[in-house]
């Protein structure tokens, strides 16, 4: 399969899926040469989704017996905005189960994994007290190394390489709790079609992929200030492709306000729930938190979806959520 891909050969789902397996055991030489391959020919919506299989499949397993979401990003849009994902991810988890799968920090000042420790939350549960935490709270996160132990041998390389590779798109599709819903973001925009391609390919019962943008800058996120690019992917396979600005959600367009460390953006995010945020911050959680209770089918439109993220906020029930998180992991020990 590697001389396929050298050549500029596709693989279908099944051989991505099989390729992945054997590179789990192969010599760290040819695990570089079948990344930098693929890199160089571009990757398939059915490469991503077998890669994505097998993670998943090798991944330590989160059974919840119920429809979680997941908010996250592939990073890479250097915007060093506050962790939008993770506020949103929160605020979500008071009406919907919220399994956030993600890591330290890649190319922005705070990782996902950085400001819930700046948060102080525990990062590094297991996986049976993860689930607990779900359960009982209806938020946790699932923190990748500790999940995608099979990996050890394949990350080492993918550093040494320096270069973009599958995993930078692979992370957002392999939570190990395979959720249900799923608002996410990606850096290029030639990776929406793939990657909702790929989400569809897997099985999701509904999905956002989303690109935005605001003058020269780029996010994977929704953008409070400009055109985001929207992959609507639904239960039946079907993925819809359209264009949103910031007047679908009803909201004055403000651009991000940039962010220096995971502590800034913990005390940011945490400055937003008691409603004493900056309205840069306010409407940036505000959009992407209306495109991910749209995503849970909790509001029928991202106005509506505004309205009640809006009122989460300003009823208190945020501030009370992350309070409820924290105590809950503590019983948990």
């Amino acid at each position: 399969m590697l001389v396929r891909i050298i050549e500029g050969g596709d693989l279908s789902f099944k051989e991505a899926y099989t390729l992945f397996n054997l590179m789990l055991d192969e010599s760290e030489l040819r695990i570089a040469a079948v990344l930098s391959a693929l890199q160089t020919k571009g990757y398939t919506a059915e490469e991503i989704a077998g890669f994505a299989r097998s993670m998943r499949d090798k991944a330590v397993r989160v059974d919840v017996n119920r429809d979680v979401a997941d908010t996250c990003g592939t990073g890479g849009d250097r915007s060093n905005t506050i962790n939008v994902s993770t506020a949103t991810a929160l605020i979500l988890s008071s009406v919907n189960p919220v399994a956030k799968h993600g890591n330290v920090s890649v190319t922005s000042k705070s990782g996902s994994a950085n400001v819930l420790e700046a948060l102080g939350i525990n990062i590094r549960l297991e996986a049976e007290k993860t689930r607990e935490m779900i359960e009982k709270s209806g938020f946790a996160f699932l923190f990748a190394p500790l999940y995608h132990p099979a990996l050890k041998k394949i990350m080492p390389v993918r550093k040494e390489l320096g270069i973009k590779t599958v995993f930078n798109i692979l992370g957002p599709l392999c939570n190990p709790a395979s959720p249900s819903y799923q608002l996410l973001g990606v850096s290029e925009e030639r990776l929406i079609e793939k990657v909702s391609r790929a989400l569809s390919m897997l099985g999701i019962k509904h999905a956002i992929v989303v690109h935005g943008n605001y003058g020269k800058m780029v996010l994977d996120e929704v953008s409070p200030c400009g055109k985001t690019r929207v992959a609507e992917v639904f239960s039946s396979g079907k993925v819809k492709m359209y264009d949103i600005m910031p007047e679908d959600f009803g909201i004055e367009p403000v651009k991000p306000v940039p962010c220096s460390s995971a502590e800034e953006s913990a005390k940011r995010i945490e400055a937003v729930f008691s409603g004493n945020g900056k309205k840069e911050d306010l409407n940036f959680v505000l959009v992407n938190t209306s495109a991910a209770l749209y995503v849970c089918e909790k509001v029928k439109d991202f106005k509506d979806g505004v309205e009640l993220a809006r009122n989460l906020i300003e009823e208190g029930v945020a501030v009370k959520k992350l309070e409820e998180i924290r105590n809950t992991q503590k019983v948990l020990g």
